[in-house]
């Protein structure tokens, strides 16, 4: 399990942070979050979805990149088999946290038990107490991430709003007739998304959601990958995947 700390000068003057390799961090990972900038990109490799959170109700927008929890199938060993790496991945061993000193501001927190840090070789991150530009660049990108992450909010409360979500479960076939269901997947309602005014077509494309729209429904074909990538594997193999309104409507 990640081991997050506030990222201290003091502390951590001497580790270098070292490039990601093979992503091994994401094998156990099953799907990660993705914000609104990443749907066309990460539609061509993974289906995108909504999931929400049991504890807060909260929305999250979710790249899948298995069908059975703990199983991260765009990794192995030697290669990357997705033509996209969600920024998520690329972001470790760095995340977000409360700022101790300063109420309701984040700051960057660090894995202190992370494979990509290294007191030996690498691109340091202090010199001295000073940040290196290998650090700014870090902070750089978690700006960028929160403005993202704000953005993707946004849009979320704004398909809430015009009942542009519907849940779905995914029924998942294998060969020797067993079956399991995915359930907690949100996708577009198409239905609703067609009885839109004329004055939210148009607001929504001005803002890009109808760009992010018609990239999360392309996206669901990516489960058909999903099922080749898995069956690929040494796990059970799957003849198909249902997928359908999660109260049970065939």
């Amino acid at each position: 399990m990640p081991n997050y700390v506030l990222l201290d000068p003091a502390k951590h003057q001497k580790k270098k942070i070292l490039p990601h390799t093979n992503y091994n961090h994401s094998a156990h990972q099953h799907h990660v979050p993705v914000t609104i900038n990443e749907f066309v990109q990460a539609s061509t490799s993974f289906p995108v979805v909504f999931m929400k959170d049991p504890q807060e109700g909260k929305f999250h927008a979710t790249a899948l990149l298995g069908i059975i929890a703990g199983k991260n199938l765009h990794f192995t060993e030697s290669d990357w088999l997705g033509t996209y790496v969600p920024a998520s991945i690329l972001r470790v061993p760095f995340e977000l946290g409360p700022d101790l000193q300063n109420d309701k501001t984040l700051t960057l927190y660090v894995d202190e038990g992370s494979q990509y840090l290294s007191e030996s070789q690498g691109q340091a991150l202090f010199d001295g107490e000073n940040q290196t530009q290998s650090l700014l660049q870090v902070q750089k990108v978690f700006a960028d991430y929160f403005k993202d992450e704000i953005a993707t909010q946004q849009f979320i409360a704004q398909l809430l709003d015009c009942n542009l979500l519907k849940e779905i479960e995914l029924v998942v076939q294998y060969e020797n007739s067993s079956s399991i269901k995915i359930k907690g997947i949100y996708t577009i309602n198409q239905s609703a998304l067609r009885e839109l005014s004329d004055a939210l077509v148009i607001d929504f494309n001005k803002k890009d959601y109808l760009t992010a729209i018609h990239a999360m429904l392309a996206s669901l074909g990516q489960v058909n990958r999903l099922i080749k990538l898995h069956n690929g594997s040494d796990e059970l193999k799957i003849a198909g995947v249902q997928m359908r309104l999660d109260s049970g409507e065939e």
